[in-house]
């Protein structure tokens, strides 16, 4: 009898853990942004924007949200924009096996795509985190034509900006464990390169003005599902 006790309490805690190890919250990303800053830019667009996760223990990368326009390369007057967010791109590449750039037959998921915002705010959510698990979070966002002198039209050997990119996307990084109630505010952390596409995330920010002034009052925050 005590034996048959045992076994049940044995039971009815794996049962418990294995619930509370089934449990999920979802994570929300709200982004203000500042007109005032993007219309001073040659072009005066809204930014192109991405946010993704990485899991800490496995590396694998999962993107939470792009604007409507590198998801499909559906860019005025051209197929793609190779420098439009490439880090994000190299998340693109790694969650679908793709070599190249999204296209409007080779495109992100609509799950994840969403018009280019011209309203201040931005807003994503991403569901299905397994409550407690260490995420860390990227948000890319690029500014077309916001040209300085750090990065101008024609920079050094009479390089051409030819796709128009100014100041190279701007990246920032931040940490969250999701739990309940939990909130984080990323940090400015790396930017990628002007003339061309390289993937690469370059931890020197010196040079960028504006792009560091775009985005505002980023506010990722864990809730129950």
């Amino acid at each position: 009898m005590a034996q048959r006790i045992f076994m049940l309490v044995v039971l009815l805690m794996a049962t418990v853990s294995l619930a509370a190890a089934a449990e999920t919250v979802s994570l929300s990303f709200t982004i203000h942004q500042e007109a005032d800053i993007y219309e001073e830019s040659d072009f005066g667009e809204p930014p192109q924007v991405a946010i993704w996760l990485e899991d800490t223990e496995t590396g694998k990368r999962q993107t939470v949200y792009v604007t409507y326009r590198t998801a499909t390369g559906d860019f005025y007057g051209k197929v793609e924009c190779p420098v439009s967010l490439p880090a994000w791109v190299m998340v693109w590449r790694e969650e679908t096996g793709n070599e190249g750039f999204p296209t409007p037959k080779v495109k992100a998921v609509d799950a994840i795509t969403a018009a280019t915002s011209l309203e201040k705010g931005i807003s994503a959510t991403v569901s299905g985190i397994p409550k407690g698990k260490k995420v860390v979070y990227y948000i890319e966002h690029n500014v077309a034509a916001d040209f300085n002198a750090a990065y101008p039209f024609e920079g050094e050997n009479n390089q051409l900006d030819d796709q128009r990119n100014g100041q190279p996307s701007l990246i920032y990084r931040g940490e969250i464990t999701a739990a309940p109630g939990e909130i984080s505010t990323p940090k400015p952390w790396a930017r990628t390169e002007q003339y061309q596409f390289t993937g690469e995330m370059i931890e020197n920010l010196d040079g960028m003005e504006n792009a560091l002034e775009c985005l505002s009052k980023i506010e990722v925050t864990v809730v129950k599902e």
